[in-house]
């Protein structure tokens, strides 16, 4: 008999491999953030525009250092707290957390296309972080160019008569070569940035697994990258 999840169920789970992959994830674009602020400090320091970037920069920094602290503190990652969500909700304050920088440079747009959803049984901090995870891939991918950023939510009735809640989210930037979506993108130490360290799709796509969830991805050169993400909805939820 399938196990049913109730509202603010705690349930431990066998080497939870997103806690620790996110952990090495977050301090790594922590430190790889702070390298590129002082690399440029000098060169840039009396711009007015570049320091209020720095206060952005450094003001969210320590944000995302206290919740690290914090996730090791009260969670110590081996548990995972299922609730009932709605996902346009996690996705919108994620969107309206991203610091200032990353919000318009060069041109960039943001466009979010939000259907009315079920809610779905989840995790609120670990699928906040699996979605910043896409959306920082997103933006990254469109940094020197500029581009629009799309976020889609929706759900579909199966064959079966089950609802599934989807995200997706796609960009206008390079993409992904062919080789490297039939290598294995999901695994860890995998990654498209010469200073990636190739945990965050592998934790993101970790992190859906947990919550019963599926991600696809579909991408062409030049052409931009989207990924499909899909859960089951909450039994009972309108």
């Amino acid at each position: 008999m399938q196990e049913k999840s109730n509202p603010g169920i705690r349930k431990k789970t066998e080497g939870l491999e997103p806690a620790n992959s996110l952990l090495v994830h977050d301090v790594k674009n922590l430190s790889f953030r702070l390298g590129a602020l002082l690399q440029n400090l000098d060169t840039h320091y009396e711009d007015p525009l570049f320091k209020k970037s720095v206060v952005d920069i450094l003001t969210d920094t320590v944000k995302q250092m206290d919740k690290i602290v914090r996730r090791c503190r009260d969670r110590r990652g081996e548990i995972i707290v299922k609730m009932p969500l709605d996902l346009n909700e996690i996705l919108n304050e994620l969107i309206n957390s991203l610091p200032t920088h990353f919000r318009k440079p060069n041109g960039m747009m943001i466009v979010e296309n939000y259907s009315r959803l079920p809610k779905i049984w989840g995790d609120p901090e670990f699928l906040q972080d699996a979605f910043a995870i896409l959306i920082q891939n997103a933006l990254e991918a469109m940094e020197e160019e500029g581009g629009r950023l799309t976020l889609t939510t929706g759900y579909r009735t199966t064959a079966t008569g089950k609802r599934k809640v989807f995200v997706k989210i796609a960009d206008t930037g390079l993409g992904i070569s062919r080789e490297l979506l039939s290598d294995g993108l999901f695994s860890p130490f995998v990654s498209t940035k010469e200073t990636g360290l190739g945990m965050g799709l592998y934790t993101c796509r970790n992190i859906i697994s947990l919550h019963e969830g599926t991600i696809n991805v579909y991408s062409r050169e030049g052409r931009g990258t989207t990924f499909r993400v899909a859960f089951p909805a909450r039994e009972g939820s309108r």
